[in-house]
């Protein structure tokens, strides 16, 4: 069956995925692979046929084929391929790959399968595979049909690192990936293979108890000097701050702190946080300017668009993770090393008694446009008279106490604090659910954190995370709780504004099927759920009921925003921003 929407490239784009995958699962360490013959298998056999220096066999019994690979794996204590084509070969493999996982044999199993179209259709040769080694894997994933996209070949050498490290983790075992290809197979013409060049392989894993080579580490971070830290949310920490300004000041680097990370408030020097990262990089000068050599990811993905755009676009640079669970957070598909440390302790390790010093030429770039970043943002802000989501970000940043805590809600609340909070010395934990990046049970997550933290706390989120969740308001009378929330009323979903389907839907579709407008009375709403609620139109009247709230009990303050004007705000404040980096900065 031929691809109607790819011809012959579809079998050009199949076997460059699949000489990208094998290479690097031969680079990260394979040993061997062990080759069952089949045509949907075909460009992975070709591919393995091709790897010069990865030792392969070709066995007519998938079962045997799998026994024989355990008995490799086992002998040589490194990961081996273990290749079959679609349908009940793949089965035949799991005798293997049970004895495998119970004592703890590295092995990965590639199983060819045909295009999702095709599966539960009756077409021949063809079952279910994704689950056949359920309960006796450390690792399963499917890949896409490969396309023409260039970012498949990076997506298929992010995969061959990462099933590598999987099957080496503290428990090794099987692997299982599920390769599905649509034909033609190959193309009509077999090129050579393309060089792979420098092959992004991870070094063994270095645990927080391991005596891993620090000083080498620490010379090697020296010796760069386009470097970038980019600190995600992350759980909180309160000796990471010291450690991550200690790094940076080392190295000579800027440090982006995400909001979630807890980097962006406290009495820390923060001599190397570019806390208006998010506003200087969306302009696309700046962010060409500043392209990095190396960036060192921490926690999770920065709520930032522009910080992701800017990674992305500089793809030629080396990306570095620190997790201490050894996850992969890297949905770029990057990353050219992992460390399983936690982010203080590779801090300390990495830092170097040698400074280069956080005035270098290159951390001073970064300080001098967040400067002029900030500074033209500040002044459009200020301008402003309206209480819009910025003023409202600004304000809440420095009116809270010192040691109180700011829950965020996703959407347009929690970028809005990353463009617009600025230095704060007085100790603040903001808390964000940024694992899925959802809406519901914001006003149930914020008071659990207010029941077990007891300190000063406020939810800032717009109208319909508090709709989503009106039972935490409930929950909250019945539960006594003691929780400020700040509720930015746009009168529907304010961040669909800014997504291409405001601006080519008719008006009336996209406010009946994105922007959602509900007309509630939310302090109405509130009241009759036990709260005490008031609506505020300026920032004198925010500021008092902010304090009446931080004063203890359960309050909703209610700020009315007009979803145009503030949507058209932060086109200007970003517009003011580029020209003032146009006038006053330059590379």
């Amino acid at each position: 069956m031929n691809d109607h929407t790819g011809g012959s490239d579809v079998g050009t784009a199949n076997l460059r995925f699949a000489r990208a995958l094998v290479a690097e699962l031969h680079a990260a360490g394979a040993a061997a692979a062990f080759v069952c013959p089949g045509s949907r298998s075909t460009p992975l056999a070709l591919a393995i046929a091709e790897r010069q220096g990865l030792p392969h066999t070709v066995h007519v019994d998938e079962r045997s084929a799998a026994f024989h690979a355990l008995g490799y794996a086992k002998a040589c204590g490194r990961p081996v391929l273990l290749l079959c084509t679609s349908g009940t070969a793949g089965a035949n493999f799991l005798p293997a790959v049970a004895e495998a996982h119970h004592s703890r044999v590295p092995l990965i199993v590639l199983t060819a399968d045909r295009p999702p179209e095709l599966r539960a259709w009756g077409a021949p040769q063809t079952m279910e595979q994704r689950t056949l080694y359920a309960g006796f894997t450390r690792w399963v994933e499917e890949a896409p049909c490969p396309s023409e996209r260039p970012s498949e070949v990076g997506y298929a050498r992010a995969l061959g690192r990462r099933a590598v490290a999987q099957a080496m983790g503290p428990a090794p075992g099987p692997v299982h990936l599920n390769l599905p290809f649509r034909e033609p197979l190959l193309p009509a013409t077999i090129d050579e293979p393309e060089p792979t060049g420098k092959a992004l392989v991870p070094p063994a894993w270095l645990g927080d108890d391991s005596t891993g080579d620090y000083a080498s580490l620490a010379r090697e971070l020296h010796g760069i000097e386009r470097g970038v830290l980019v600190f995600g949310p992350d759980p909180w920490d309160a000796s990471l701050a010291e450690a991550a300004h200690a790094l940076a000041a080392s190295l000579g680097w800027p440090l982006l702190a995400d909001p979630g990370s807890g980097l962006r408030a406290g009495a820390a020097p923060r001599d190397a946080v570019v806390p208006g990262a998010d506003l200087m990089l969306r302009d696309a000068k700046v962010a060409a300017a500043l392209a990095p050599d190396l960036i060192i990811r921490f926690g999770g993905q920065p709520a930032s668009a522009s910080i992701g755009a800017w990674m992305a676009r500089h793809g030629s640079a080396d990306v570095w993770l620190v997790d201490p669970a050894g996850g992969f957070r890297d949905p770029q598909h990057r990353a050219s090393r992992c460390y399983r440390l936690s982010s203080r302790n590779f801090c300390r390790q990495a830092a170097s008694t040698e400074s280069r010093g956080p005035q270098g030429d290159w951390c001073s770039k970064w300080r001098q446009a967040d400067r002029v970043a900030r500074a033209a943002a500040l002044a459009f802000v200020e301008a402003e008279p309206r209480l819009l989501t910025p003023q409202l970000a600004r304000a809440l940043w420095a009116e809270l106490p010192a040691g109180a805590v700011l829950y965020a809600a996703n959407s347009m609340v929690i970028r809005d604090i990353d463009a617009f909070a600025g230095p704060r010395d007085a100790e603040l934990r903001l808390l964000v659910n940024r694992g899925v990046n959802g809406i519901d049970g914001t006003v149930s997550s914020a008071l659990g954190a207010a029941a077990a933290l007891r300190r000063p706390t406020v939810l800032w989120c717009g109208d319909l995370a508090l709709l989503h969740d009106l039972s935490g308001l409930l929950a909250g009378r019945m539960q006594g709780a003691d929780l400020t929330i700040v509720v930015s009323n746009d009168d529907g979903g304010g961040i669909f504004e800014y997504l291409p389907a405001a601006r080519t839907l008719p008006r009336p579709v996209f406010e009946r099927m994105f922007a959602l407008p509900h007309g509630l009375d939310l302090c109405g709403l509130a009241r009759g759920l036990g709260w005490d609620a008031t609506r505020v139109a300026s920032q004198p009247a925010f500021s008092q009921a902010l304090s009446r709230g931080l004063a203890g009990g359960r309050h909703v303050i209610e700020v009315a925003v007009d979803r145009a004007a503030n949507t058209t705000f932060h086109a200007a404040v970003y517009a003011a921003v580029s020209a003032g980096l146009a006038r006053e900065w330059s590379a």
